[in-house]
Order: C-alpha cells, then sequence, then structure tokens
C-alpha cells in the first residue's frame, strides 16, 4: 500500500484518503473514524458528513452510543439497519437519538481496529437510506480498518524512533561540551537546560544546586 509507507507522519491526510475510499467504494453517504479512550470513543476523522453533525462533533468529540460500546466489548461488526428503528426501541441512548437527527442516517456499520487483539478504534460508514451494506462491502471496510491500524502504529514506532535520535543526539552535545570546555560548567549546564527544555517541550527550565 504505497499511501501507508508514504503517509506515516500524516495520519490526518491518511485518515480522510481511507473514509474518502471507504464512502466511495461502500457507496455510502459519508463515513467517520474514531479512535478509542477509555469507556468512549473520539471523533478523529471525517468525510462527506452533513454539517450539522460535523458541527456538534467539533463541540462534543466523544460518543458513548451504546453500539460502539457493544462493538468495543464484543471486539465484532455492528450493523444497523435502520437506525431510526434502534432509536425507537433504545430511549435512553441519548447520543444516537442526538446523531440520528443531526445526520438523517438509516443504515449505519462500524468495523473495530484491532491492534494485538485489542479495540484501538473504529471506522463507520453510514447511508441516509434503508439498505444494509453487503458481504464485499463489509470486507472492503476491514481492510480500510486494518490499514488505519498499521498507519497508526507506523506513525507510533517513528515517533518513538525520533524522541531516541533526539535524546542520543541531546547527549552527544552534553559530551562535546564537556570535552570542549572540561574545566567549565557553566556550558554543560546551559546545553543540558536547552536540551531539556526542547525535549520535554516546557517554555524554560532551570538548573537549582545545593
Amino acid at each position: 500500500m504505497h499511501l501507508l509507507s508514504g503517509s506515516r507522519t500524516d495520519l490526518d491526510r491518511l485518515f480522510d484518503t481511507i473514509l474518502a475510499n471507504a464512502t466511495n467504494l461502500c457507496q455510502a453517504n459519508f463515513a467517520t473514524l474514531f479512535l478509542y479512550e477509555g469507556d468512549a470513543f473520539r471523533l478523529v476523522a471525517l468525510h462527506n458528513a452533513p454539517p450539522a453533525y460535523a458541527e456538534f462533533r467539533r463541540r462534543e468529540p466523544l460518543v458513548r452510543s451504546r453500539p460502539l460500546v457493544r462493538m468495543a466489548e464484543t471486539k465484532q461488526v455492528v450493523h444497523i439497519a435502520d437506525l431510526r428503528e434502534y432509536v425507537a426501541s433504545n430511549p435512553a441512548d441519548k447520543d444516537a437519538a442526538a446523531f440520528a437527527k443531526l445526520s438523517g442516517v438509516r443504515t449505519a456499520f462500524a468495523v473495530p481496529m484491532l491492534r494485538e487483539g485489542e479495540v484501538v478504534g473504529a471506522i463507520v460508514i453510514y447511508r441516509q437510506e434503508v439498505r444494509p451494506f453487503n458481504d464485499r462491502e463489509i470486507e472492503l471496510l476491514r481492510s480500510f480498518a486494518a490499514q488505519a491500524v498499521i498507519a497508526i502504529e507506523n506513525a507510533r514506532l517513528l515517533n518513538e524512533l525520533r524522541q531516541s535520535l533526539e535524546q542520543q543526539t541531546a547527549t552527544a552535545e552534553v559530551l562535546r561540551v564537556i570535552s570542549t570546555s572540561p574545566n567549565e560548567l557553566d556550558p554543560v549546564f546551559q546545553t543540558m537546560l536547552t536540551n531539556a527544555t526542547r525535549l520535554c517541550e516546557a517554555d524554560f527550565g532551570q538548573l537549582l544546586l545545593h
């Protein structure tokens, strides 16, 4: 997958491409991608969503609708043939009711994003008519979910590598200053503070001696 190899540090762009392809190939009206955080799903990407729903999710990015919670528990896909019927029979699911009202969705299909057997997110596609997704479309969405997991893992590994290299560079800088100023502590301390501030993303640093 050339997209994965070429966009590892740009998850936003990759997620948008995945959702665009999922929407198009699965003949959906729009699609969303969530990451799992504790007991809720956080919206991180959406494609072609109705403006009212998109604005709502920008204000309220966390989702705790029962179908997504059930998916996280079972690690299985969730297919809702008619969201209107689901909302009518599950009045306590306020999140689903708000979603149905804002989006006009009738059919929804969610696939869990699994890494080492654990749910890390979900991709959901929607139709604004009652028309369940077929087996081919379901398998396509499973494939897109797997791609998203690979992208997240690649980004994580790349970030860890970058942090390791930065730490090695910082250590080398301190050793260089020590070797060039063996009898002076101020340059060493200043280099240590500069590196610590940068690596820890702090505004400034202080070194206190007793």
